[in-house]
């Protein structure tokens, strides 16, 4: 049977070629005026050559006041940028995509330092993500924004773009109008659902007349704030019926800034497809096409359409992961597509910086120019000792640009760390991945040895062109009175009937965290033990939240500012943060107080061109070894850099 995600769908007068749609993303590859730059145009066209039907670009601010929301936003809030924006949308739609563009104004969420100006609100309603107490609009304010929409949206036509999609979600300026919980006004711009919508509808109306009647008017919402006193499911469905004559789609997303990140942007410890039935609902409603989103996979995406739960799919972190995943649905490789692991690592995290995005298992995101997979002229005999994640990854790589590549192994099976790590369902997605990396690596000619050592003999005897050292990482025992018989977390995890029914895990670390949760979810009584005032303190601050309310759950005792002393049979003493000396008792006692690379010293310049990656470098997480190792093949592989 035809997967319906691959079916056209006509949206307004005009037909998308499928119904997989590029959710919109702050890239941070914008100039500081809003401007594109040429790795914005890449990052975007290599998503349309992958074969998606919509892309919609991202937020971007609409006028030169309060709008912008974030240091590095696309902007569309002059005739200087219609020339910019114009290659861009170009460059979308020669590639086979509808161009839609996401006008936005930032309102009480917009970040300190994105403009000069004060954050606007309809309400003296403070964000308690930003901290800043916005300035509470008059209406002649509020009808210059509206005109400012209409004015960024016709320069969206002037450009090329086939439409634009008004954001009207996750806490920006017209959801906190749409919102009781944000606007408290007495006036017509306040009050009733009515009056609360009459900001979004008088946008739309404005718009609409700029515009025309072809050029597509999209609308995302989020169709319940998941915070007490916010917009509720019902409420955005009648406020959708009320509008829906003015667009010509509805883009059903949930949360603001202020809500548990379990929702909008949902890390790998919450399930799949959470806001599902918003667009179930919302569907019910209206006569327009919508749009479901929430970290949906293909597998997923394909039962909704199916079910009649929504008429087109967005996908945001899958897109980002693999941009040429519509296409090998296309051409019936599911087992090829890379899936997001949801770690939130380079797209999430390094939003909270202003720096580029990046993705934790494609390094070519944000970079495609460079990162690109070439055959070489010069084809190079390449061997790569260890088989763990940055081993697996690096000698794919070299192998895809036409080296001869050899991946020794000193266990059994490949994996390293990742064979007791993606055990857990929590890590379903990184098991995932493990099993794509697993095959694409036997799938792509590389020679594998397993049970072998690395040593120097092997070296010299197999005398590669190029040494990639990635011989990973292993557990610490640490310097602890009575630790040598306590367990290894890398044990425990590989073996769980090593656990007695109550276990102490000492160090807060991710690995640490995650072992403790596996652990609880397997029906032990845990304590989770760490010495600083917070635990996974290096974790993606929307992934964390929900690692943390997940333990809290599974009712595990986190013990913060308490550093072991001394381990003995069933106990732990741990002195707590006022220095005083606590017995913990538990049947078992389980390591986690982090890793270290493994001695490779002896195997260092034998090979004149040598290069260590991943753990054996500093042990990590799976952003640095994925990147590493495409930085060690591209930057020393490619025929550029081959002398």
């Amino acid at each position: 049977m035809a997967l319906k995600l691959l079916k056209p769908i006509l949206i307004g007068s005009s037909l998308a070629k499928n119904r997989i749609v590029m959710a919109p993303m702050e890239t941070r590859l914008s100039t500081i005026s809003g401007d594109i730059t040429q790795a914005m145009i890449d990052y975007y066209v290599q998503r349309a050559k992958g074969g998606a039907g919509v892309i919609i670009v991202e937020n971007t601010f609409i006028d030169n006041l309060a709008s912008r929301a974030s240091l590095s936003s696309s902007g569309l809030y002059s005739d200087h940028l219609i020339a910019g924006k114009n290659l861009l949308a170009e460059a979308i739609k020669e590639n086979g995509a509808l161009a839609i563009i996401q006008l936005s104004h930032g309102g009480r969420q917009a970040r300190e330092g994105a403009t000069v100006y004060d954050a606007v609100a309809p309400s003296a309603v403070m964000c308690s993500v930003t901290k800043r107490m916005p300035h509470v609009l008059t209406i002649g304010e509020i009808v210059k924004i509206e005109d400012a929409f209409a004015e960024a949206a016709y320069r969206a036509k002037q450009a090329g773009f086939d439409g634009a999609e008004v954001h009207g979600a996750h806490g920006y300026l017209i959801c906190s109008f749409l919102s009781p919980l944000t606007n408290l006004r007495s006036d017509k711009y306040g009050g009733s659902l009515k009056n609360r919508g009459r900001f979004a509808a008088n946008i739309l109306q404005k718009i609409r007349s700029k515009v025309g009647a072809d050029f597509i008017i999209g609308y995302r919402i989020s169709a319940s704030e998941y915070i007490e006193g916010g917009l509720e499911p019902q409420e955005a469905c009648d406020f959708v019926v009320s509008i829906q004559q003015s667009i010509n789609y509805i883009h059903v997303s949930a949360g603001i800034y202020e809500s548990p990140s379990f929702w909008a942007i949902a890390s790998t410890y919450v399930p799949v497809g959470q806001m599902i039935p918003l667009a179930h609902q919302m569907k019910k409603a209206v006569n327009i096409p919508v749009i479901a989103v929430g970290s949906l996979n293909p597998k997923l995406a394909e039962q909704v359409l199916q079910e009649g739960k929504a008429d087109m799919i967005a996908f945001g972190r899958a897109l980002i992961a693999d941009p040429f995943m519509p296409k090998k649905l296309k051409e019936g490789r599911q087992e090829d597509i890379r899936p997001c692991i949801r770690g939130n690592e380079g797209c999430i995290s390094r939003f909270y910086s202003g720096c580029t995005i990046r993705c934790e298992v494609n390094p070519a995101c944000g970079q495609e120019a460079h990162y690109r997979i070439d055959k070489n002229k010069s084809p190079r005999r390449v061997l790569v000792a260890g088989g763990g994640i940055s081993g697996m990854e690096a000698a794919r790589v070299a192998a895809l640009m036409g080296h001869q590549v050899t991946l020794i192994e000193k266990e059994k099976m490949l994996g390293g760390h990742m064979l007791e790590s993606t055990k857990q369902d929590f890590k379903a997605n990184e098991a995932d991945f493990f099993k794509w990396l697993v095959t694409q690596v036997e799938k792509s000619g590389v020679k594998i040895l397993l049970n072998t050592p690395v040593t120097p003999a092997l070296i010299d005897r197999e005398n590669p062109d190029f040494l990639i050292l990635a011989v990973g990482s292993q557990y610490i025992r640490p310097a602890i009175p009575g630790a040598e018989s306590a367990i290894l977390a890398g044990d425990v995890l590989e073996n769980m009937f090593l656990a007695g029914k109550t276990v102490i895990v000492v160090g807060g670390g991710l690995v640490g965290a995650e072992t403790a949760l596996t652990l609880a979810e397997s029906g032990r009584s845990v304590t989770l033990l760490e010495m600083t005032d917070q635990i996974a303190q290096k974790h993606e601050s929307g992934a964390r939240e929900s690692l943390v309310q997940l333990l809290k759950r599974q009712k595990v005792r986190i013990l913060t500012g308490h550093t072991a002393q001394e381990i003995g049979a069933g106990h732990v003493i741990a002195k707590d943060s006022d220095g005083v000396d606590r017995t913990i008792d538990a049947d078992t006692v389980v390591l986690a107080t982090g890793l270290i690379s493994r001695a490779h010293k002896e195997l260092t310049g034998i090979i004149a061109k040598t290069v260590c990656i991943g753990d054996c470098k500093e042990a990590r997480k799976i952003y640095q070894c994925i990147h590493e190792a495409w930085s060690a093949v591209i930057n020393n592989l490619s025929d550029e850099y081959i002398v």
